[in-house]
């Protein structure tokens, strides 16, 4: 898989950003509940940094000490404090050796195509210090429901509910907050979804579920719609080592640590 993934993605790497719309979104939501969560000074560990759509937000917490980790993609250019030491940690995050004693790990949009997200997750666990901030992003069974009622999907081995998520962290976690979204991007025809998905690199990764005419059937099907929604359901999880509280918050909101602020 991460060969399929890898090639999929690097030719897509400077379309990427144009056509990342809910990939851009699902960012800034994480980091607007990581922001409070997480003190200046901090060592930060990113997974599956891509473009950098969550790591110019890293940039704004004034961290101590970041890893940054891609399976392809080249250090994200971010204007960082000067303070900051930025350590360049490339390769697939599974085999990864993490620093330890971490303030926050982090990663989007990336955990749906690893084959073992439960593996990481732990292993991300072990990596934080006590009251270490763990803060995930996947997306769920049902994301590109329309694709799904077309006989398509993207390839991605491992969907995750918030709930899913939050089964698949470690005793040591508590839930801070876990939740599930919709995000509709809307088409005006099916050529230009597809274009969506060719930028975004997803349409590699659906390579041999349609011949070309098969596609150009499809296509012309979507288009007798007229505009086409295309459903992202992204799934967050955020979490705290060794809080006293109950590790399991499957909703929008959820518990908080004492020490921590609560967003509203």
């Amino acid at each position: 898989m991460n060969g399929r993934i890898a090639q999929g993605f690097a030719r897509r790497l400077s379309s990427y950003d144009a056509a990342a719309i809910a990939q851009t979104q699902i960012a800034a939501r994480l980091a607007k509940w990581v922001k409070p969560l997480v003190s200046p000074g901090s060592r930060i560990l990113e997974l599956g940094h891509g473009t950098g759509l969550f790591t110019h937000h890293l940039a704004r917490l004034s961290p101590d000490e970041v890893w940054l980790n891609d399976l392809i993609a080249p250090l994200p250019m971010i204007r960082w404090p000067a303070a900051s030491r930025i350590h360049a940690a490339g390769g697939d995050a599974a085999g990864l050796r993490f620093p330890d004693r971490l303030d926050l790990i982090a990663s989007t949009s990336m955990l749906q195509w690893l084959d073992n997200p439960r593996a990481l997750l732990g292993k991300a666990a072990t990596a934080l210090r006590a009251d270490g901030i763990l803060a995930v992003t996947s997306f769920g069974p049902d994301n590109f429901p329309e694709l799904g009622a077309a006989g398509l999907t993207d390839g991605a081995p491992s969907y995750r509910d918030a709930a899913g998520l939050c089964r698949d962290l470690p005793d040591s976690m508590t839930v801070i907050a876990a939740w599930d979204e919709d995000i509709p991007v809307i088409f005006p025809n099916a050529q230009a979804l597809f274009a969506h998905l060719r930028a975004t690199g997803v349409n590699g990764l659906m390579a041999g579920q349609l011949s070309v005419p098969r596609l150009r059937a499809l296509m012309a099907q979507m288009n007798r719609q007229g505009t086409i929604t295309l459903t992202y359901r992204p799934s967050y999880c955020i979490a705290a080592k060794s809080c006293a509280l109950s590790r399991h918050s499957p909703l929008k909101g959820g518990l908080s640590c004492p020490s921590r602020p609560r967003l509203s």
